[in-house]
Formats: structure tokens, C-alpha cells, sequence
């Protein structure tokens, strides 16, 4: 088994996952919410792009609840960005744990203080700050946030991880007081061959395959109080009776979770979110999360045999959901010689390209097998443009690589992804004759001028109307290269305005602030290549 170099040390460490969270503390920790637990996601959900590092407990579709500390601490560190984990709070345990809360509304007591103080000494919303330890120390019970719906939030709800070492932990092996009495469900089984892909959903199914296979397991869980399709613990597949694949995500390394992409049908994952986990291995993707496998996952039967391959899915306590193939192997057909389209590029060695056209330079491990990649430049207005695509894997890179495309020095031009009708701008820099960016994506890219400032509209006010709030709104947005940086000033000082990426809108706690008669909201809001927009709106309190 190859592993890269990034987790050699930590894969010989967790490669017996199972047994270290048999022995992590019991009942040190308590649940960060009054009440039932009851989740809207589970540890290890197979994400786009990532692993899903902790658990999301349900709020009630409400915000403000009570968030306190799961243990005597003290606060690390607090971020908070528009998008992302929102509002989030770290505290460290004695140990070497950390615990986690993210999506937050709000911080309680001198957190609060120190957070508000430090936003307005940066005169930014959106901060990293670290504290000393033992500055604000913290006692199991207290209350330090409340919930709230911040960020990348598809809801409201918490958030909450537990880490150590560089690595995220299932908080339910903690002992944490959880009910599930449901089993899983074996949404669907798919056969991966030589001859295509089918899909089995019969309770018990009877096939015959051609040549060597893998299987696509798509499995979900439910608890009481949950939503229906939270992650499966593990998911085991066992052929005539012997285990064959076991795949568990206990704990992972932070820095891994991006290699969930190389462990689904990602094509599939990315059209319908339906995660089909393969058994089929990539040298690439290796790591804890997958202890045990014969060979490479795939399954090559003796022609004229019949075999009986049986599919588990196992919640956090244990309740199972079982599928069982009959399957009767023949002799594949001769192979089809393949056509050789493309760069070749092996996975582990750095891969550069550079002409007149476009420029390449793919670190190592990026992909997660050896490809062939092709390269289709195009002529542009503005310059060249690149299609690129992996002709055997169709897998996103592991790794931010440098894209360079050729053109004339022109003012707020950037690299820009095509994908349907929506475009991805990213931060372009231009030397040499090339504009380049750093991108962690495939697909087409050309370039484009962002000529148009951003937009500035009030939500929840009309200008020189009598104000019936003390909370101001105002929607902020940009079309092409996104919003740089904000500035609001409420009668000629700076005030904070709290940044919500998923709606575009800034919202402003003017409680005190305003005075009687009229008021002037000045909103400055730049773009990534420099386009700004100033207006100024007179409001009446």
C-alpha cells in the first residue's frame, strides 16, 4: 500500500483506529446543548470535496440557543468569516483535545467583549484572533456562544467537532449520550465494469458479470429526532462469507478530507449528491479511513464460478441493514485497444508544461493515479483560454496548482471557470506574459475584464424614511470577481457590519448609535480587481 507523503506519519498511528476510540475518555465531555441530541449530520459524511468533521445538532429551526462548554478549558482562538464555519469558537482541554463550535449567532460574556473589541480595532468583521492561554479560561457547564445560522449554514443548527493531533474524532465515541434505535438504509448497489454501470435495488439480486468488477455502496442512517439521511458509521462487503472491504471514518486527519472525492463515484456524487462508496482502491487516496481491503478492491471471479457477495451498513450503535448478490462470473470479452489522448502524468512526480499558449505546473499528488491530461488551448478576445480534463479519473485535483494563460497586459482581467452558465472567478496575478492563478479545479478557463463596480442596495430601509428598525440591512454583490473588502460608517464613524456570504447581506446593530432626525450610512464595498462602489444613503430615526 502506498501512502503520501503528507500522512506517512499519522497513517501508522490510526491504522488502528478502532482500538484508540475504545480507550478516548468516557463522560469527561458533555454535550454542548441542553437536551436531547438529535443530528442533521453525522461524523464522516461523505461531502463534496470533503469529509464532514463533526456532528450538526439540530436547534429547531431556530437560532440563539444556548451553546457551553464541553469541558474545563480555556478559548484558543475565534474566527469568523462570511462564509465557511460562520461565527467559530476553539477551546482547548487538558489532553490535547480541542473542541470546536461553528455557525454561531453569537459570543456570551467576555469572549463577546473581546471578540466586538477586536473586530472594531481591525475595522473588519471577518477576523482570526488568537488568545493567550489561560486568558479566558473556561469551566465545563458555562455558557460561552449561542447557535446561530453563519456561514456556509444550509440552516440553523451547531456544528461541533473534537480534535487532537492534527486529527477530527467522532465526538459519539466520547460516550456522549445519543439514542438510535433505526437501522441504515442500502439506498443502492452498483456494479462497476468493463461493460458499463448498473444499478441493483431489488432487496436481494441475482447478476452475472463479465471481467473484474467493484462495487458502489450508497448508504444512509437515521436516528430518532434526526433527518432521514445522516452518514452510516461503516459500511463492510464481504465475498462467500470472508471480509473483503470494511470502510470507517472514526477519525480522520484535517489535512485528508479532500481525498473523499477519490473515494466516491464522484461524477455521480456531483450530479445527483447520491455518495456511491467504491471499493475499488486509487494509490493515491489511500489512508486510515479505509483499514481493511483485498487487494484493490476489485473483484476478480473465476468464469463459470457463482459467488455470494453480501453488503453491511452499521450505524454509531451497532443496528445494520443487510444486502446480498448472487453473482455468476463468465469470461470477459478481448479488450478494446484505447485510444491515447492527452499528457501523460503520474501522481506522485510534479507535472510542468509551459508554451506560448498557456502555462502548467501540477504538484505531485495532486491526482490521485496516473492520467493522461487534455490540454485544449483556445484563442480568446482578451488571450488565450485552456480546457483541461483527466481522461481516466474525472476527479477534481487534490492540490492548488499555478495556471498561467497568455495575453496583453490589460487592467482588472482575470481567470475565470466556465462551468454551464456560472462562472468562477479566481485571484489573478499577471507576469511574463501570462495572467496566473492558483486553482484547485478542471474544466475550462479563460480569461475575462471585470469592468462593472459592485452593486450597493438597502434591504430593509428606503432612504429619508422614517427607520423602524435598529438593524439595518443592506444587500452587497459583484458579478464577476467578488467582493474584496467593505467599509460602513454610520455619521462619519465606522461601524460594524456583520457579512452574510450566502444571502449578500450586511447587517448593522445601529441600536444607540443612531441619532434623532437624520443619520447618513455611508457603504464602501470594492471588487477582487479593484472596482469600487460609494454611496451614501440618508436615513430618518
Amino acid at each position: 500500500m502506498i501512502f503520501r507523503p503528507a500522512i506517512l506519519f499519522i497513517a501508522s498511528i490510526l491504522s488502528y483506529a478502532h482500538a484508540v476510540a475504545q480507550e478516548l475518555p468516557q463522560g469527561y465531555f458533555r454535550v454542548p446543548m441542553e437536551g436531547e441530541m438529535a443530528l442533521s449530520a453525522t461524523f464522516g459524511e461523505l461531502r463534496m470535496n470533503h469529509f464532514h468533521a463533526g456532528i450538526d445538532m439540530r436547534t429547531g429551526g431556530a437560532t440563539g440557543r444556548a451553546v457551553y462548554a464541553v469541558a474545563d478549558g480555556y478559548v484558543q482562538c475565534v474566527r469568523i468569516l462570511p462564509w465557511g464555519g460562520g461565527k467559530m469558537l476553539y477551546i482547548n482541554h487538558p489532553g490535547g483535545y480541542q473542541s470546536v463550535y461553528m455557525h454561531l449567532e453569537s459570543y456570551e460574556g467576555e469572549i463577546g467583549k473581546r471578540v466586538l473589541a477586536e473586530q472594531y480595532e481591525q475595522r473588519s468583521y471577518s477576523i482570526v484572533k488568537e488568545f493567550p492561554e489561560g486568558l479566558l479560561r473556561v469551566k465545563k457547564g458555562q455558557l460561552v456562544a449561542r447557535s446561530g445560522n453563519s456561514g456556509s449554514s444550509g440552516g440553523p443548527h451547531l456544528h461541533f467537532e473534537l480534535r487532537q493531533g492534527g486529527r477530527t474524532i467522532n465526538p459519539l465515541h466520547f460516550g456522549l449520550p445519543y439514542t438510535d434505535g433505526i437501522a441504515p438504509t442500502i439506498r443502492g448497489i452498483r456494479v462497476y465494469s468493463a461493460e458499463g454501470t448498473s444499478e441493483l435495488s431489488a432487496p436481494n439480486s441475482s447478476l452475472t458479470v463479465r471481467g473484474p468488477f467493484h462495487l458502489g455502496i450508497y448508504a444512509t442512517d437515521a436516528a430518532e429526532g434526526s433527518t432521514l439521511r445522516n452518514g452510516v458509521d461503516r459500511i463492510e462487503v464481504y465475498l462467500d462469507g470472508a471480509l473483503f472491504f470494511k470502510y470507517t471514518t472514526e477519525q480522520f486527519p484535517l489535512d485528508s478530507s479532500r481525498m473523499v472525492n477519490a473515494l466516491v463515484d464522484y461524477p455521480h456524487f456531483a450530479a445527483t449528491r447520491q455518495a456511491y462508496l467504491l471499493t475499488r482502491a486509487l494509490p493515491g487516496a489511500e489512508g486510515p479511513w479505509i483499514p481493511v481491503r483485498q487487494g484493490d478492491g476489485v473483484f476478480r471471479l473465476q468464469p463459470g464460478t457463482t459467488h455470494s457477495i453480501s453488503v453491511k451498513a452499521f450505524d454509531i450503535k451497532g443496528n445494520v441493514a443487510e444486502r446480498t448478490l448472487r453473482v455468476t462470473a463468465q469470461a470477459a470479452p478481448p479488450p478494446q485497444p484505447q485510444p491515447q489522448v492527452g499528457e501523460p502524468i503520474q501522481y506522485n512526480s510534479n507535472f510542468k508544461i509551459q508554451n506560448s499558449k498557456f502555462k502548467i505546473d501540477l504538484p505531485a499528488y495532486a491526482l490521485y493515479a496516473d492520467d493522461r491530461l487534455s490540454l485544449q488551448p483556445e484563442e480568446g478576445a482578451l488571450g488565450s483560454g485552456l480546457t483541461l480534463e483527466p481522461q481516466v479519473n474525472a476527479l477534481p485535483p487534490d492540490r492548488w496548482y499555478t495556471l498561467g494563460l497568455s495575453g496583453a497586459r490589460r487592467g482588472r482581467v482575470v481567470i475565470v471557470r466556465l462551468a454551464g452558465n456560472r462562472k468562477f472567478a479566481y485571484k489573478t496575478d499577471y507576469q511574463d506574459g501570462y495572467y496566473t492563478a492558483q486553482v484547485r479545479d478542471f474544466g475550462r478557463f479563460v480569461l475575462m475584464q471585470d469592468t462593472v463596480a459592485p452593486t450597493v442596495r438597502p434591504a430593509n430601509f428606503r432612504e429619508g424614511k422614517q427607520l423602524k428598525t435598529n438593524t439595518l440591512r443592506v444587500k452587497i454583490g459583484d458579478d464577476l470577481s467578488g467582493v474584496e473588502r467593505y467599509d460602513c460608517y454610520l455619521n462619519g464613524q465606522w461601524i460594524l457590519a456583520e457579512y452574510d456570504g450566502k444571502s449578500a447581506t450586511l447587517t448593522i446593530n445601529a441600536a444607540g448609535k443612531l441619532r434623532a432626525g437624520q443619520n447618513r450610512l455611508r457603504v464602501e464595498v470594492v471588487d477582487g480587481v479593484g472596482n469600487s462602489t460609494d454611496v451614501t444613503f440618508l436615513i430618518r430615526n
